[in-house]
C-alpha cells in the first residue's frame, strides 16, 4: 500500500504508527486508520496534521495532499476556534482526554454539527507524540432529536386539548342538566341553588381560561406591580387561613432583600399554586414552610428565593421530571373529575420562564418536597 491510497506520506505514516507492533502489522493499522467511520486527523505537538484519512475528506471536503502540514486550527470555525485549541493545547502538552461540538458549513453551504474527541498520541514508552482527532457528522441524530421532540410536543399538545375538552364538557354539562332543572321548578330556593351552582361552574371556567392565557401569553406589561415580599407576606396570610384544622403547622420567614418588582396577579398564582400542592400533599397533616431570602446569601447571586417546603407524600424523579406538563397530575383521586388534572405547575413554570426566574425541585418518596423559586433582581429581569 503506497502514499497515494492512504493519503498519508510514508514518513508521517511512521510517526503516527511508531508503537510497539511488529512490522508486517503496519499494512493493517494504516488500512484501519485509512479506512474507519470517522474521521481521524493526526496532529503533532506543534498543532501540524500529520496524518488525515478518507472520512476526513468526505466530511471536510479537502483531499489529504491539502491538508496535511496545514495548521490543525483551520478545520474550526473562528467563533469556536478558542475553545477547541485550548483542549487540544491540554492535549498536547498535559495528555488530556477532551470532547467538544462545533458546526461548520460543508461544501454545499448546508449546516453540519460534528463531535469531536480529543485523545494524546505517544511511544511505547510515553514519549508524546501529539494528538488525535476523532470527528463524527452528528447532523442527522440531532435533526431526529428535534423531530422526536416535535412529535413529543405535539402529542402533548393533544392531550392538552382532550383534557380541555373534557373539562369544559363536564363544566357545561353540569350547567346544562341544573339549567335544565331549574326551568321546570318554581321553587325559588331551588332556582337560587341552581344559580350559586351555575355561577360557581362559570367561575372555575374563567380560571381554568385564566390560567390557559398567562400560561401562553405570559404578558406581563399591562400588569399590576409590586414588592415580592408583599407578594410573600400576602401567601403566608392567605395560607394560615387555609391551613386551620387541617393539622398543618405553618412556618414563615421573610429576610430583608433588595427591592425586587414582580406582577403581582402572576406571582401570587405562582405561589398559591406551590402551596396548594404541599397542602394536598399531606392529607393528614404535616409542616409547611414558607421562605423568602436573598439568593445572594446562599450558592447564587443577583436575585431572590421564594422556598416552599412540605412533609408530604413526596415525589418519585419521573414525577418530577413531569410535573410542569399541562394537564399531568401526582394526586390519586378520582374525587373531582372535572378538576384532577390541571394547569397549576405549567402555569407557574411559564409565569417564572417569562420572568427569566428558574423553578428547582427537591424531593423523595414519602419524604416531603421543597420548591425553590429563583428570581433575578428587577435589572437583570428586564421587565420593569
Amino acid at each position: 500500500m503506497n502514499s497515494d491510497e492512504t493519503g498519508i506520506p510514508p514518513d508521517r505514516i511512521q510517526s503516527v504508527n511508531e508503537v510497539n507492533h511488529p512490522e508486517h502489522n503496519d499494512d493493517l493499522h494504516r488500512l484501519l486508520f485509512n479506512q474507519a467511520g470517522m474521521a481521524m486527523v493526526a496532529v503533532n505537538h506543534d498543532g501540524f496534521i500529520t496524518a488525515w484519512n478518507r472520512a476526513a475528506q468526505r466530511i471536510f471536503g479537502a483531499s489529504a495532499a491539502e491538508m496535511i502540514g496545514s495548521d490543525w486550527e483551520s478545520l474550526i470555525p473562528l467563533d469556536e476556534r478558542d475553545h477547541a485549541m485550548e483542549l487540544m493545547d491540554d492535549c498536547l502538552d498535559n495528555g488530556a482526554v477532551a470532547e467538544f461540538e462545533f458546526a461548520m458549513r460543508d461544501e454545499l453551504g448546508n449546516r453540519r454539527r460534528l463531535a469531536a474527541i480529543i485523545t494524546p498520541v505517544a511511544k511505547s514508552d510515553g514519549q508524546p507524540l501529539g494528538g488525535l482527532a476523532c470527528v463524527r457528522d452528528i447532523t442527522n441524530r440531532l435533526v431526529l432529536q428535534e423531530q422526536l421532540a416535535y412529535r413529543t410536543k405535539m402529542a402533548a399538545l393533544g392531550e392538552m386539548a382532550g383534557a380541555m375538552s373534557h373539562h369544559f364538557n363536564n363544566m357545561l354539562g353540569g350547567i346544562v342538566t341544573s339549567v335544565d332543572f331549574a326551568l321546570e321548578s318554581r321553587n325559588p330556593d331551588v332556582l337560587a341553588k341552581v344559580l350559586s351552582s351555575t355561577a360557581e361552574t362559570l367561575n372555575r371556567s374563567t380560571e381554568l381560561v385564566s390560567n390557559l392565557l398567562a400560561f401562553a401569553e405570559g404578558d406581563f406589561r399591562d400588569a399590576t406591580f409590586c414588592e415580592l415580599g408583599e407578594v410573600v407576606i400576602d401567601i403566608v396570610k392567605e395560607t394560615e387561613s387555609r391551613v386551620r384544622g387541617k393539622g398543618i403547622t405553618l412556618e414563615s420567614r421573610i429576610d430583608l432583600i433588595p427591592v425586587l418588582a414582580v406582577p403581582r396577579s402572576a406571582l401570587m398564582t405562582t405561589l398559591r399554586n406551590l402551596v396548594d400542592n404541599a397542602i394536598e400533599a399531606m392529607p393528614n397533616g404535616g409542616e409547611l414552610s414558607i421562605t423568602l431570602s436573598d439568593a445572594a446569601n446562599t450558592a447564587k447571586e443577583n436575585g431572590a428565593q421564594v422556598v416552599v417546603t412540605d412533609t408530604g407524600t413526596g415525589l418519585t424523579d419521573e414525577e418530577i421530571s413531569r410535573i410542569f406538563e399541562p394537564f399531568y397530575t401526582t394526586k390519586r383521586t378520582d374525587s373531582d373529575p372535572a378538576f384532577s388534572r390541571g394547569l397549576g405547575l405549567a402555569v407557574a413554570h411559564g409565569i417564572l420562564k417569562v420572568l427569566k426566574g428558574a423553578f428547582e425541585v427537591k424531593s423523595k418518596p414519602g419524604d416531603g418536597a421543597t420548591f425553590i423559586v429563583s428570581l433575578p433582581y428587577a435589572e437583570e429581569a428586564g421587565l420593569c
